[in-house]
């Protein structure tokens, strides 16, 4: 640890350092490398800092790479999400049906998850996923397959009434009623066919077993009754054969269909597992992402803390050396100016600082010796001089004490001789002077007639200055009413725009009746269509929903449709208002017109009375200057003697000034010899 002696021996040497800027690495160097120095500090900072700026970019865009990755699992994730709803949703409807176009919908959409989850285990993100992805595939192979026996087992049923065991049911079927139809004794075996017929359709719509085995039951009182009829043999052992085709066709058509159920369950349940694979993989997906973008938004806040700091550090660093640098070199020139400054003021004992520098500064303070030395020689050089112009100086006053008495008595002499014949001439001059004074009286006229003269020439002026100000208010006038005609074009084409809306608005009123109509109707219609439903009982139960559904949807339409009127309504209201007020604009702009008319021809009659008036105020003008002229001749002609007699008396004025003047400044230039 360092001593307190030490210390302040240190502290003492960096104030004697900053005081006389002699700091000890920097005084050998010339000013131009110290700057180079700086220079190349500065260059220094600024590569460390792009180095710094460039690293830190680096890793932000490893991370925005990483986001990416993320951000595409999250999207193939999505895709694979909403394509395993698909399908689920085109099984269902395929179930439906029965279209080969939604299987082949299926087999697209499966192919799609499959590139979707082939896609996925190629990004790096994907692999701590990578068995979840796996198996994902593996269980979509299962869906598809599975979907395929679904599928196969539906044409084996019939895609359609006419095809499959559904199309031998229905022949079987027929069979039996149209023999039925043939024989009008067999009534009695109707309500068992009836009844077979009721439990086929259910089996059909629930696949329920009670369905199954009632239609067994009936099938053996048709049996029965067949025994019971009046028929003939033969025909009742027709009858027994075409209900033993329709028995056999219904029980292969049943066990086709529990089939088929059992291969729609499997396929559901694959559906089943594949969710919480799908869910898991869209939530790591998602995670991921959110990961990415913390960690980006760390390392880009890391990484701005990194370069303020560092861009801080080397601004205070470049900040500093030049502080230093400036020191170096401002703090010697100061010490060298105070110097020169004391030498400057005769202190020639002063010590010249830094003259054992070896930069531009120690040449300064050399050249500062320098002037010291030749300064204490010219000290010398001067006490030498002041004492031989001491006695020159005291032999060259004894002579000009002799010279000035003489030059007194010759000047003083001269002076008064002039003095007394300048006071002759004044007198005669005066007395001339005096019999000439009544011509002032031409004086005071010709000068009023001058001013009378330019009085008339002001107000010239301003007639002209008024004249040119109406012509300016004349145009202003003029475009005022061009502007007020283009706004009076404007707003009518504006109004014919408002009355085109407004003609617009009442046709849309007509469509929204007609709207309301039709809802009205829709209504209608609905509700007889509730009405033959209820009539239809069990069977009519899907055709009342529809219908109620289309009830809603015309009762909506209907309030829509009210809601549209009063808008309208409102849109007719408010056209009408601004029309209205348009008429109004339209009025005020023609009055502004029409007021403006009124002016322009005001300000046409000003123009026409200004000119009068410049043209009287310049004969005014005319005839002044004339008069003018003729009193300023009359003048001039009276006032030459009287100018000769008082330029007689200034020039004695002037003759005896100076001859006093000379006879002072005699006097004082012999005081100034003695």
């Amino acid at each position: 640890m360092p001593q307190p002696h030490m210390l302040r021996r240190f502290f003492a040497q960096t104030r004697s350092i900053w005081s006389h800027g002699d700091v000890p690495w920097l005084s050998d160097l010339p000013i131009g490398q110290r700057f180079g120095l700086l220079v190349g500090l500065a260059v220094l900072g600024a590569v460390s800092f792009g180095t710094a700026y460039h690293l830190a970019e680096g890793r932000i865009d490893d991370m925005l790479v990483s986001q990416d990755g993320y951000r595409r699992l999250n999207d193939l994730a999505g895709d694979v999400r909403a394509k395993a709803a698909a399908l689920r949703n085109h099984e269902e409807q395929f179930l439906r049906e029965r279209d080969l176009t939604l299987a082949d919908t299926f087999h697209q959409d499966s192919a799609f998850i499959a590139q979707s989850l082939d896609a996925m285990a190629a990004l790096p993100e994907a692999a701590a996923m990578a068995g979840s992805v796996a198996e994902l595939k593996t269980a979509l192979a299962s869906v598809s397959s599975r979907f395929d026996a679904v599928t196969r087992q539906t044409e084996i049923l019939g895609l359609t009434e006419s095809s499959g065991l559904r199309g031998q049911l229905a022949v079987s079927v027929r069979a039996v009623e149209d023999e039925l139809k043939m024989w009008p004794n067999a009534g009695p075996l109707l309500p068992d066919m009836l009844q077979m017929r009721q439990a086929e359709k259910n089996f059909m719509l629930y696949g329920s077993e009670g369905a199954l085995n009632l239609h067994r039951k009936y099938a053996n009182q048709f049996d029965f009754a067949l025994d019971g009829s009046t028929l003939p043999k033969s025909t009742r052992e027709d009858f027994r054969k075409l209900l033993t085709a329709y028995s056999e066709d219904m029980h292969a058509f049943a066990e086709g269909s529990v089939a088929m159920e059992s291969e729609v369950v499997l396929l559901r349940k694959q559906f089943q597992s594949m969710q919480p694979k799908l869910t898991q993989m869209f939530a790591y997906a998602r995670e991921g992402m959110t990961r990415a973008i913390e960690q980006q938004e760390a390392v880009r806040a890391e990484t701005s803390r990194l370069v303020a700091g560092f861009g801080l550090l080397a601004v205070v660093s470049f900040f500093s050396a030049a502080l230093v640098l400036a020191r170096s070199i401002t703090q010697p020139v100061r010490l060298i100016e105070s110097a020169m400054e004391r030498l400057a003021n005769g202190d020639h004992g002063v010590v010249v600082p830094g003259i054992t520098r070896r930069d531009e500064i120690g040449d300064m303070a050399k050249a500062v010796a320098v002037f010291k030395d030749n300064a204490i020689a010219m000290v010398r050089l001067q006490q030498e001089q002041d004492a031989i112009r001491s006695d020159a100086e005291a032999t060259s006053r004894q002579r000009m004490l002799a010279l000035a008495d003489h030059f007194e008595l010759a000047v003083k002499s001269v002076a008064d001789t002039v003095n007394r014949n300048s006071l002759a001439i004044k007198e005669t001059a005066e007395h001339m002077a005096r019999g000439e004074g009544g011509e002032s009286g031409s004086l005071t006229v010709a000068e009023a007639a001058e001013q009378a003269r330019t009085t008339v020439a002001a107000v010239a002026e301003a007639a002209n200055e008024m004249a040119a100000s109406v012509d300016d208010i004349a145009r202003h006038v003029s475009n005022v009413s061009e502007v007020v005609r283009v706004a009076v074009t404007e707003l009518d084409r504006t109004n014919a725009r408002v009355q085109g809306l407004a003609a617009v608005a009442g046709n849309i009123d007509r469509v929204v009746n007609l709207i309301g109509d039709i809802a009205a109707r829709t209504n209608m219609l609905s509700l007889n269509a509730t009405i033959e439903a209820q009539r239809a009982g069990e069977a009519g139960k899907g055709f009342a929903v529809v219908a109620g559904e289309v009830k809603h949807l015309a009762h909506q339409t209907g309030e829509s449709t009210r809601e549209i009127a009063q808008q309208v309504a409102a849109i007719q209201a408010a056209t009408a208002d601004t029309v209205a007020a348009i008429g109004d604009v339209g009025d005020a702009i023609r009055r502004m017109d029409e007021i403006a008319g009124q002016v322009a021809g005001a300000v046409a009659r000003q123009a026409q009375v200004t000119a009068k008036i410049g043209r009287c105020v310049d004969e005014v003008t005319a005839d002044t200057r004339t008069v003018t002229d003729g009193v300023v001749a009359v003048t001039q002609s009276a006032a030459r003697y009287c100018g000769s007699a008082v330029k007689v008396m200034w020039a004695a004025d002037d003759l005896a000034g100076p001859a006093s003047s000379l006879t002072q400044e005699v006097d004082g230039f012999l005081r100034t010899l003695r």
